[in-house]
């Protein structure tokens, strides 16, 4: 037991080996690559990545400070480059990847250390692990500080001069980005909130007035919408609740009475199923508007009969052509309409019953009719003996006639060949190959089960 239970434990030690080693390769691959187009911030975590699942990779661990050193030069390139722009963002998010990238080679270094401490390497390998554990990391805390401080301070500078020119709502923006740099810097708080409430009044003024106007413009849903976004802006704004409720309500009366109307038109011309939509549209106004459930009801009705008459007259039609697959679809379709219509869904089934079968379902019917034999004509120059074990190389469907509905049968012509063993005497057995024109009929059993005769 105890040599079993060290068993597992090697296997699966090293299958956890096995999986980091391969994570470790994945991440080394893609820093090579990121390295390769210049994205040294994305090669530096790639490279992390595969020295953190495993820090015996010793490909990744060479590669590693060509890269740190890459990363940093660009980061602080980016530094300059944005504080020449004046983004002030940009800069502090820098400072933060720095530091991110720090923690990062700071967790490598210890690792790394312990690691180097516990094995023999040679001199090369040994040597770029000294270079990495010599990295230096940049402490950038004060100039991380100054800028977060520099961001805060443009964002609430920005915030002041858009509430002088009353842009309430970017001014409440940018206090609550200059407190995204530094929590409760100056009185952001406070403005932020006086701004927003600012905002919200001068839009539920502007929302208020849009919706008098529509109601000017007899324009009641709209209105009603309007009065609603007052509402929305500030609570209790005025009467909009009351004038959103009042215009909605009108607005619902007229729609559905429009609604209503048409549905009477479309229903006078036989458009059925149209009347059944727009009856069902007022309700969705005004339920239970005067007598729109019983029409909505009725003209559905007979708009399903209407469709499934027309289905199953479309069924005929394509049983007459004897395209029996779409035949059964349209009897499906009118069952679909009118459960239990006529005998629709007898004819789909009778329709799918007569589908002739694939090329591959013929080929098996074909195999299976010669199971017991075939003629010795289909040998051409043969006259007597007997054949057994035949075997259908391949069929070719010359021609295919039309069904025959009164025998429920189809006609084929095929061109079959093969081999079989020719049996002319006990002591004397042949192995024959044959290529015939032969005719068949294909037809269903009993049991609804494809067969196939020759003639």
């Amino acid at each position: 037991m105890q040599l079993l239970k060290r068993v597992l434990f090697i296997v699966a030690t090293v299958s956890l080996l096995m999986g980091c080693a391969t994570v470790s390769e994945k991440n080394y691959k893609l820093a090579q690559q990121n390295m390769a187009k210049g994205d040294f911030a994305q090669a530096f975590d790639r490279a992390a990545d595969a020295l953190q699942a495993n820090i015996h990779n010793h490909k990744a661990i060479a590669f590693f400070p060509a890269v740190a050193d890459s990363a940093y030069e660009q980061k602080f390139s980016e530094i300059e480059q944005a504080k020449a722009a004046g983004e002030r963002d940009s800069v502090a998010y820098a400072y933060d990847r720095i530091i991110s990238m720090n923690r990062s080679l700071s967790t490598i270094q210890t690792s790394l250390a312990a690691y180097a401490s516990t094995v023999r390497l040679t001199k090369v390998k040994r040597a770029a692990m000294n270079r990495v554990l010599a990295l230096p990391g940049f402490d950038v805390t004060g100039s991380r500080e100054e800028a977060y401080e520099r961001a805060a301070a443009g964002h609430y500078a920005n915030a002041d001069s858009h509430a002088a020119s009353k842009s309430y709502r970017q001014a409440s923006h940018e206090y609550k980005q200059a407190l995204s740099f530094i929590a409760g810097y100056r009185d952001a708080v406070l403005l932020a909130a006086k701004t927003k409430r600012l905002a919200d009044l001068a839009d539920a003024k502007k929302s208020y007035r849009q919706g008098q106007q529509a109601v000017r413009n007899h324009q009641l849903r709209a209105a009603a919408q309007a009065f609603v976004k007052a509402e929305s802006f500030v609570h209790g704004f005025r009467d909009a609740h009351a004038l959103a409720a009042k215009y909605k309500m009108i607005a619902d009366q007229e729609d559905a009475l429009a609604n209503y109307r048409e549905g009477e038109r479309l229903a006078d011309e036989h458009q059925y199923r149209a009347a059944a939509s727009a009856f069902e549209r007022a309700l969705s106004f005004v339920p239970h508007y005067r007598d729109a459930d019983a029409l909505a009801v009725h003209y559905t009705d007979l708009a399903n009969r209407e469709d499934a008459r027309r289905l199953y007259r479309k069924g005929e039609r394509l049983m007459d052509r004897q395209d029996f697959d779409q035949a059964a679809r349209a009897f499906d379709q009118a069952d679909g309409f009118v459960p239990g219509f006529r005998n629709a869904r007898e004819l789909a089934a009778r329709a799918r019953s007569f589908i002739a079968p694939e090329h591959f379902e013929l080929r098996n019917l074909v195999q299976e009719s010669v199971r017991h034999g075939i003629p010795l004509h289909w040998l051409h120059d043969v006259h007597h003996g007997h054949t057994e074990h035949v075997k259908v190389a391949t069929i070719r469907v010359i021609r295919q006639g039309r069904f025959n509905e009164f025998r429920e049968f189809w006609p084929y012509r095929l061109r079959v060949s093969g081999s079989c063993e020719l049996e002319i005497s006990k002591d004397n057995e042949q192995q024959r190959s044959f290529d015939a024109v032969v005719d068949y009929r294909i037809f269903r059993d009993d049991f609804g089960d494809w067969k196939a005769t020759f003639r």
